[in-house]
């Protein structure tokens, strides 16, 4: 079994939530000073105000920036191709289905239900008749099997891309039905809090131009006086 090595993490990326709780601590701390001032009535002055803007723009910010790119994430799965249907094999020979797959898809199926037939009648449902499995990657070699079972339940992923293969043989004299169920689907992550993160992040802008406005404005005022 090979051992998928952990994927490395950059010093920045790991102390980035650090960092922004380390900001938002301080925005909030300077949200707190600006309500204490203006509880007890302090003149404030443009530059304070820009300060207060470009603060409060930083949390907004950091925030829509940790919903993008650290808020926990959900896993989805995305079928592509899906086969269900119960299908009959003669006696000591095989049937096989093929389908389109994707490197890194993940194949899922089943076989089960068999019902051993003779003739134009069942003769037993829930038969312990055996079947072999095979799954054949686009080079033909098999990519899983199990042999001599009455039932098979699987779920691999793709190493290549191309068209798969499964094979099902019936070692019995009599023929066998069964239900058989094939589907190819991909696995992928989203974050549930990115839009609200872009959205912040949005809004951060004009609260920004407001602070570097504020305080330039005040800058020019001083040189004047």
């Amino acid at each position: 079994m090979s051992i998928v090595q952990p994927a490395q993490v950059t010093p920045l990326i790991a102390l980035l939530p650090l960092i922004i709780v380390v900001v938002v601590v301080i925005g909030i701390i300077g949200l707190v000073v600006f309500g204490m001032l203006l509880s007890r009535r302090v003149t404030l002055t443009i530059k304070m105000g820009g300060a207060m803007a470009l603060t409060l723009a930083s949390i907004i910010l950091l925030s829509g920036l940790w919903c993008m790119f650290l808020s926990p994430t959900m896993t989805y799965s995305d079928t592509r191709e899906s086969f269900y249907r119960q299908v009959s094999i003669g006696g000591s020979t095989s049937w096989s289905y093929s389908f389109s797959v994707q490197e890194g898809e993940t194949i899922d199926g089943s076989v089960d239900g068999i019902i051993t037939s003779n003739a134009s009648f069942y003769i037993s449902e829930n038969s312990t008749k055996t079947f072999s499995i095979y799954v054949y990657d686009p080079n033909n070699n098999i990519l899983w099997s199990q042999t001599d079972v009455t039932s098979a339940h699987l779920s691999i992923k793709a190493l290549y891309s191309g068209v798969h293969r499964i094979e099902i043989r019936n070692p019995n004299p009599q023929s066998i039905d069964c239900y058989v169920y094939v589907s190819v689907y991909t696995k992928g992550t989203f974050r549930p809090l990115e839009p609200a993160g872009q959205w912040l992040s949005l809004i951060s802008l004009p609260i920004f131009g407001f602070g570097i406005w504020a305080s330039g404005l005040h800058t020019t005022l001083r040189k004047k006086a």
